[in-house]
């Protein structure tokens, strides 16, 4: 058995409405189901990316309205594919009352295992306050949290070339967020949170060793070196961050290989971010593959670790 945690559909009726217009092979189960028999994926966890940012910045619908047309629509297919398919929701991290209780039915009553968020929302990062209430309710409920970036990313006004922001721009952006989270005490603060990093986390495992170091010598009193600022972690940065679930969506073997060996091979699932990205199925478990990661940890990262985050 492969699992596949990072897959993506959309419904093509609500982008329609909204006057946009995403990858067709987004919009098509099909072309996902296609795709899975020819790499031998068994089940895809699939999200809803753009859904909320496009709902609420184009349609100016209510975010909790957004969320429950879209959790209805994962939920539907999951329903009709529900040997191959499993659904994720989508919420907004900054929730409200209505957008907490849409959480709980989402979850509760119509089967979908966690919920899409942003690691930003207009310039501020979800390790802000705002969001503890979301975080709260996702530990409670034991939904996984499936972080993925937005369109944009910090600083995109340099990267208007090359498809940088894609490229460059949203993995850097993913690491920040990490770094954030963890120094933000998050994972001490919720110890039964479940959350799933999309793109490898961007680079936040090939920059743990610096970032460790930072926290090792925050109290460090030679010249020249800024204070700490906040000091919120009880043990280490590679404490918290050795909890943090990662997908291996980067087309760079070595990076899982740096992932699995910073983190742990129980922290690192297989995600292919396909649809609508043209590398294939195939192709990604052969990135795992080829990693250089033990068999069995190749087990753990296609199949094992996957199957007991959602529980399928």
């Amino acid at each position: 058995m492969v699992i596949d945690a990072h897959a993506h559909l959309a419904d093509p009726k609500f982008f329609d409405r909204m006057g946009k217009t995403l990858p067709k092979s987004m919009l098509d189960p099909q072309v996902l189901l296609d795709e899975q028999e020819k790499a031998g994926i068994d089940i895809s966890i699939f999200s809803g990316p753009r859904v909320m940012e496009v709902g609420v910045d184009v349609g100016r619908l209510k975010a909790v309205e957004v969320a429950k047309e879209y959790n209805d629509f994962a939920a539907e297919l999951t329903g009709r594919y529900k040997n191959n398919l499993v659904g994720l929701g989508i919420a907004h991290a900054f929730a409200d009352d209505a957008m907490l209780r849409e959480m709980e039915r989402a979850f509760n009553q119509l089967g979908l295992r966690g919920f899409l968020v942003v690691p930003r929302y207009e310039g501020e990062f979800i390790d802000s306050k705002r969001a503890d209430t979301f975080f709260e309710l996702c530990e409670s409920l034991g939904a996984v949290v499936f972080v993925h970036n937005a369109d944009g990313c910090l600083s995109q006004e340099y990267m208007n070339d090359n498809r940088l922001v894609e490229l460059v721009g949203r993995p850097n952006e993913m690491t920040l967020f990490a770094a954030r989270l963890v120094m933000a005490g998050h994972m001490e603060r919720y110890p039964k949170l479940k959350i799933l990093l999309g793109r490898l986390g961007g680079a936040i495992t090939l920059y743990a060793g610096r970032i460790q170091e930072g926290w090792v010598t925050r109290i460090s009193r030679t010249d020249g070196i800024p204070p700490w600022g906040p000091d919120n972690l009880k043990n280490s940065f590679m404490d918290s961050l050795s909890r943090i679930y990662v997908d291996t969506q980067t087309f760079h073997p070595p990076a899982i290989r740096c992932a699995v060996d910073t983190i742990g091979a129980g922290q690192v699932l297989f995600g292919s971010d396909f649809p609508p990205v043209p590398h294939s199925l195939l192709e990604s478990i052969d990135d795992v593959r080829r990693s250089g990661i033990a068999a069995h940890d190749v087990q753990s990262v296609l199949r094992d670790n996957a199957k007991r985050l959602f529980s399928v």
